[in-house]
C-alpha cells in the first residue's frame, strides 16, 4: 500500500531536522533552512518529493495556526480602531503598488492584462513570512506591527477580485465580472461580521464552560476546531484561510484564556509552519533564476524599493510617523504566497508565458527568503534615514 502523503512528510520533516541544525551552527535564520530544504528535495532540486496539492495543502494549515495565534494578540476594540491603517494604508498600498507595477509591467512589453495581473501579483507581500517575523521578534503590538499586519488584513481582501477577474482576462468568464467581484466582496463582508458577532456573543461563555469542566483535551481540541472552522468559512466565503484564522484569534482574544489557548496551539504552529515554506521552496526552480538572473535582480530591486517607498510615503501621507511607516514598508517589501498564486492562476489562463512566471517566482521567493535579514536591519535603517527629520517623526 502507498502513502504518499506520508511519505512525503517523513522526507520534508529528516531533511528539515538536518537543515536547521546546519543553519543554526552557521548562524543563519530557521526560515532559509527551510526554503533551501524545499529547493533541495523538491521537483526542481534532487526531485526526492512532487510539489503536490496534499502536501502544499499541508503546508497551509501552519500560516491558518500562524494567523490565529496572531490574531490572539489583538481584540476586537483594538481592530476597530485599527480600521483606518486597514482600509486607508492598507488600501492605498494595494491599489498603488498594483498600479505603478502593472504601469512598469506595461512599459516593459507586456500586454495590459498581463501588466495587471502582475501588478497585482507584486503588490501582495507574505501574510506568513511577516506574521512569523513579527511574532519571533515580540513586535505584534509595537507601532509598525500593528500596521504590517492591518496592511496585510487588508492585502488579504484585495485577493478577491483578482481571483475573479483574471480569468475574466484570459477569456473564461462572461461579462459579469464586477457584479461577482461585487456580490464576493458583500458575501464575505456579511461572514465577517457574523463571525465576530458569533465570537463575541458565543465564544466567552463556552471556553469558561470549557474550563471548568476541567478536560486539557477538550479544551485544546475545541480551540483548533474553532480555528480550522473558521478558516473554512472564510474560504468558503471566497476569501483567504489566513483571514479567518485570524479573525477567530481576534474574537477568542477577549476572553480571560488568549494566553492558555496560545500555548496550546505553538508547538502544531510551529511544525506546520516549517513544512509550508519547504513547500515554498520547492517552487523554485533554480535553472530558470541562472537562465534570467538578470531580470529576476532587476524585478527583485524594483520589488522591494517600490514597496518600501509607497508604504512608507502612504503611511505618512495619512498620518502614521515616518519611522513607523518605513518600519512597516520595509517588513512589507517582499512578495507572498498569494502573488505565487495569482502568477500561476494567470499561467494557467494564458494571460503569462513562462519567462515571466519563472522571473515571478523567483523574484517573490527571493525576496521572501530576504525578510528574516531586513527584519533585522528594518529599525536601524529606519532610524537612521529618520535621524535627520527629527525624533518627531518616530
Amino acid at each position: 500500500m502507498e502513502h504518499t502523503v506520508l511519505t512525503g512528510v517523513i522526507i520534508l520533516l529528516a531533511a528539515s531536522v538536518v537543515g536547521l541544525a546546519v543553519f543554526a551552527r552557521l548562524g543563519l535564520p530557521a526560515l532559509l533552512a527551510y526554503l533551501v530544504v524545499g529547493v533541495i528535495v523538491g521537483p526542481h532540486g534532487l526531485s526526492w518529493l512532487p510539489h503536490t496539492a496534499d502536501i502544499h495543502f499541508l503546508g497551509e494549515f501552519g500560516v491558518v495556526l500562524l494567523l490565529f495565534t496572531i490574531g490572539l494578540e489583538f481584540s476586537l476594540s483594538q481592530l476597530w480602531l485599527l480600521r483606518k491603517q486597514v482600509f486607508g494604508v492598507g488600501g492605498a498600498q494595494v491599489s498603488v503598488s498594483a498600479a505603478v507595477g502593472a504601469g512598469l509591467a506595461w512599459l516593459f512589453g507586456a500586454e495590459p492584462s498581463a501588466a495587471f495581473v502582475l501588478g497585482g501579483a507584486l503588490a501582495l507581500s507574505s501574510t506568513a513570512v511577516v506574521s512569523r517575523e513579527l511574532a519571533r521578534r515580540d513586535e505584534i503590538g509595537q507601532p509598525h506591527g500593528r500596521l504590517s499586519v492591518s496592511v496585510l488584513i487588508f492585502q488579504d481582501l484585495a485577493v478577491v477580485p483578482f481571483l475573479i477577474l483574471i480569468p475574466v482576462l484570459g477569456g473564461d468568464a462572461d461579462t459579469g465580472a464586477w457584479q461577482a467581484v461585487t456580490a464576493a466582496l458583500a458575501q464575505g463582508a456579511l461572514v465577517v461580521v457574523l463571525m465576530l458577532a458569533t465570537g463575541r456573543w458565543i465564544l466567552r461563555p463556552l471556553f469558561r464552560r470549557l474550563v471548568a469542566y476541567g478536560s486539557q483535551e477538550i479544551f485544546r481540541l475545541t480551540a483548533l476546531l474553532f480555528a480550522l472552522a473558521a478558516a473554512w468559512v472564510t474560504e468558503y466565503a471566497g476569501l483567504s484561510l489566513a483571514l479567518g484564522a485570524f479573525l477567530a484569534g481576534a474574537m477568542l482574544a477577549e476572553t480571560e484564556h488568549r494566553q492558555q489557548l496560545q500555548m496550546e496551539i505553538t508547538p502544531f504552529r510551529d511544525v506546520l509552519l516549517g513544512l509550508f515554506f519547504v513547500v515554498i521552496g520547492m517552487m523554485l526552480d533554480l535553472q530558470a533564476v541562472v537562465r534570467w538572473l538578470p531580470w529576476v535582480l532587476l524585478a527583485l530591486t524594483v520589488l522591494l524599493l517600490l514597496k518600501t517607498l509607497t508604504t512608507t510615503l502612504l503611511g505618512r501621507m495619512l498620518g502614521v510617523p515616518r519611522g513607523t511607516a518605513m518600519h512597516a514598508g520595509i517588513l512589507l517589501s517582499q512578495g507572498g504566497e498569494f502573488g505565487l498564486v495569482l502568477a500561476t492562476l494567470a499561467a494557467a489562463e494564458g494571460l503569462l508565458d513562462e519567462a515571466v512566471v519563472q522571473v515571478i517566482l523567483a523574484t517573490i521567493i527571493l525576496s521572501i527568503a530576504l525578510t528574516p535579514l531586513l527584519a533585522r536591519w528594518a529599525e536601524p535603517l529606519s532610524d537612521r534615514l529618520c535621524f535627520a527629520h527629527g525624533p518627531a517623526n518616530r
